[in-house]
């Protein structure tokens, strides 16, 4: 059974070494780069739209000639296999990376967060009382919010929520309308 989902397994792991090139390359050039209103357009675009639609559509696509009925079940389950097996893998890496490589980095994208958005409502246009009021409540906020494994598991099942919208809309545009085998008897 699961051999039929394999093609699925490759294009998660690829997915996530794709996505995880483009952080690296990201964080060589800025670390806080995705904290910065530019960095949230790349992170918006390349890891919420682009890979996980491009690497889910592709990974159903690989496993449906292992079927001989791909059913809408089938064909979802082997979109959202591939992004769960990237989840799962990009879980793993942002824990270790958080947790033993650049133990300050999270609290740097969150005071980067804070920068970005003070900044902007400054350009804006925005009152001082306001934008104090704005960065307490913000800052405030951010204290009670998970940090480490917690933050990172927290992120992993908003995105599995995601793949799954994807995976469900991929599954009805894949699947096989009726049996390939389906006889007429009268």
């Amino acid at each position: 059974m699961l051999e039929q989902y394999k093609p699925a397994l490759k294009q998660g792991v690829t997915m996530t070494v794709v996505g995880l090139l483009i952080f690296f390359v990201t964080y060589a050039i800025d670390p806080l780069f995705l904290a910065k209103p530019k960095g949230w357009m790349v992170l918006i675009v390349v890891n919420m739209l682009a890979l996980p639609i491009y690497f889910l559509i592709i990974g159903a696509k690989a496993c449906k000639p292992n079927f001989d009925y791909y059913s809408f079940g089938k064909a979802f389950n082997a979109a959202f296999f591939t992004g769960v097996v990237a989840a799962v893998l990009t879980l793993a890496f942002n824990v270790v990376f958080v947790n033993v490589i650049d133990t300050n980095w999270e609290a740097e994208m969150a005071e980067e967060v804070l920068n970005s958005t003070e900044a902007f409502m400054e350009k804006m246009g925005a009152p001082q009382d306001a934008i104090d009021k704005a960065m307490d409540d913000a800052r405030s906020q951010a204290a009670n919010k998970p940090k480490g494994f917690m933050a990172q598991l927290q992120s992993t099942g908003g995105g599995l929520l995601w793949y799954a919208v994807i995976a469900l809309i991929i599954a009805l545009v894949q699947r096989d309308k009726e049996p390939k085998d389906s006889l007429v008897i009268e």
